[in-house]
């Protein structure tokens, strides 16, 4: 809806019902509806009512220049008791989440330093056999270091680098949640 000379997409713009709309243009809903259908024509008293709106939204700038005024409830920092004691609710449960987090985070990481050290010892080991010329003496150590590097692989899929990295971006979209609340709480409440 780029062109809101049409009444329908400057009442939907301004969120009007018809009927509303229809009492500011001073004429029946009925006839705003058809109107919007495209069916019927505007008196030319309603005209005259819809001009300023239409000059004030295609005028200095055009829509991009008309921004709306927050409303009183929203510049207002004093909360309501119920606002407040919600606010604080949530600034609880986002702290226990965050402080949850950190403990299964720092969890991980210790659960994750074995697997680590296993792969950086046994890979190079691995690697270090000869390779396999007919029967092979070294075939049992190689089954060995290969489970185990694969079961380090498979362990650290749930502790390892992704799993911590997931959990580290639940920790900071906790705790910019945390700060977000701790502003809109006076000080004291906190």
């Amino acid at each position: 809806m780029s062109d809101y000379t049409n009444e329908g997409a400057l009442r939907q713009l301004l969120g009007l019902t018809q009927q509303v709309l229809a009492i500011y243009l001073r004429v029946s809903r009925e006839l705003l509806a058809q109107v919007e259908l495209g069916r019927r024509s505007l008196p030319l008293a309603a005209l005259e009512r819809l001009t300023p709106l239409l000059t004030r939204l295609h005028g200095a700038g055009g829509l991009a220049s008309i921004e709306p005024p927050l409303a009183p409830s929203e510049t207002n920092p004093q909360h309501s008791a119920a606002e407040q004691q919600e606010i604080r609710q949530r600034l609880r449960t986002c702290r226990h989440k965050a402080g949850n987090s950190r403990y299964q985070l720092e969890n991980m990481r210790r659960q994750a330093r074995p697997f680590h050290r296993r792969l950086a010892l046994l890979a190079p080991l691995l690697a270090a056999l000869p390779p396999p010329t007919g029967p092979d003496p070294d075939e049992q150590d190689r089954r060995w270091y290969t489970h185990r590097l694969e079961d380090a692989n498979w362990r650290l899929s749930s502790c390892g680098t992704l799993a911590q990295g997931r959990l580290e971006a639940t920790i900071l979209a906790l705790d910019t949640e945390i700060a977000a609340l701790e502003k809109l709480l006076p000080a004291a409440l906190e």
